[in-house]
């Protein structure tokens, strides 16, 4: 009998202003020490500029952006006799968005310079575009995927 209960999945509300989900989980990863007005401001912001930029709805540009940035597997480790292998594992939608957010952030990070709203809104149009250092780290965890599927197979 498990020890735990079962964690059930939060409900994220949707965006008051753009009526949208995906807005508000982007909200909720940038957020630091509660500061949520802040996190939601950087993302306005962000949104405002790749409206300016690209002429386009930023949210489209967005959306396009995440599904480009969605990883069709994940990545766990596991030992075996004392070795540790990097298995793939087929994730499910929710939680390649998640993954897909988490790598746009940690590439945003990454870059040096200008303010973080900057550095989101150029990471987000080159992933839109599929290029950038997000879509780079994704093709990455594909190419470890493919690399370890035998390792998959032997071990299940």
């Amino acid at each position: 009998m498990a020890r735990h209960k079962i964690k059930k999945n939060k409900l994220v509300l949707s965006d008051p202003i753009y009526n949208s989900n995906l807005i508000q989980l982007i909200t909720n990863h940038i957020l630091k020490k509660g500061k949520k007005n802040m996190a939601y401001t950087i993302v306005n912001q962000t949104l405002n500029f790749i409206e300016q930029k690209q002429n386009e709805d930023a949210i489209e540009i967005l959306d396009k952006a995440i599904n480009n940035l969605r990883p069709a597997v994940e990545i766990k480790t596991k030992r075996i006799g004392g070795a540790v292998y990097k298995i793939p594992i087929e994730i499910q939608y929710y939680r390649s968005v998640t993954l897909a957010i988490q790598l746009l952030l940690k590439a945003t990070q990454d870059k040096i310079g200008k303010t973080f709203y900057l550095k989101l809104a150029t990471e987000i149009i080159d992933a839109s575009q599929n290029t950038g250092i997000a879509i780079r780290k994704k093709e990455e965890i594909h190419r470890i995927a493919e690399a370890n599927v035998k390792i998959k197979a032997k071990t299940f």
